[in-house]
């Protein structure tokens, strides 16, 4: 009866020693997972930061570029358009991606990201949409001079000054969009682990 009795024992302690080993087993899995998890969230708030600060960046920059070729030749030649036209597209890279913003953390910071591209990239959209309309009205002009009627010329000429105002117009609202792009991007930098200032340059007036 004694040997049972002791068998018993021995046998019980093999068993919490079995139970204690599974919990703590479990527990250190469990512990390890939810620092993976953080970890993973961590690295993805961080790369989608980067994303879009280089997407804002890539804005601000080609933006900087046309206001640039604006004070050399034509203000609105096919250059500056064609780099506004870049950006229009530049932006569409962040509407394919949107759904990056929820690995953002911060609600306002999402709400500050997405609304500043927003407002920065379709008043450059309709800038691009206008002077091809303008373009066409003067081609339209120079090839029909002869055949058009002085009212239809003037009729065209008046469509083209307000479209040119409107065009003008949009050019402000960008550029004061643009002004906001530092704001932005510094609480990007934060979460990014990188600089963006020193990759962009302000706008002269």
């Amino acid at each position: 009866m004694p040997n049972s009795i002791f068998d018993y024992i021995g046998n019980l302690d093999t068993l919490l020693a079995v139970i204690v080993g599974a919990c703590l087993a479990t527990g250190g899995a469990l512990v390890a997972e939810i620092i993976q998890d953080r970890l993973g969230r961590r690295r993805k708030q961080r790369d989608s930061a980067r994303f879009f600060g280089e997407i804002i960046t890539s804005l601000d920059q080609l933006f900087d570029q046309a206001l640039a070729s604006r004070t050399q030749g034509d203000s609105w030649g096919s250059y500056t358009v064609r780099l506004f036209d870049v950006a229009r597209v530049e932006a569409e890279t962040y509407i394919r991606n949107r759904e990056r913003l929820f690995d953002i953390g911060d609600m306002n910071l999402r709400f500050a990201i997405h609304g500043h591209i927003l407002r920065f990239s379709l008043p450059i959209a309709d800038l691009v949409d206008r002077s091809h309309k303008i373009a066409a009205l003067q081609d339209r002009l120079e090839e029909e001079s002869e055949g058009l009627s002085e009212t239809a010329r003037k009729a065209i000429e008046g469509r083209i000054e307000r479209l040119s105002s409107y065009r003008d117009g949009g050019f402000a609202i960008a550029a004061e969009q643009r002004a906001e792009s530092a704001k932005v991007l510094a609480q990007l930098e934060q979460i990014a682990g990188t600089r963006f200032e020193a990759k962009y340059q302000t706008p002269s007036a």
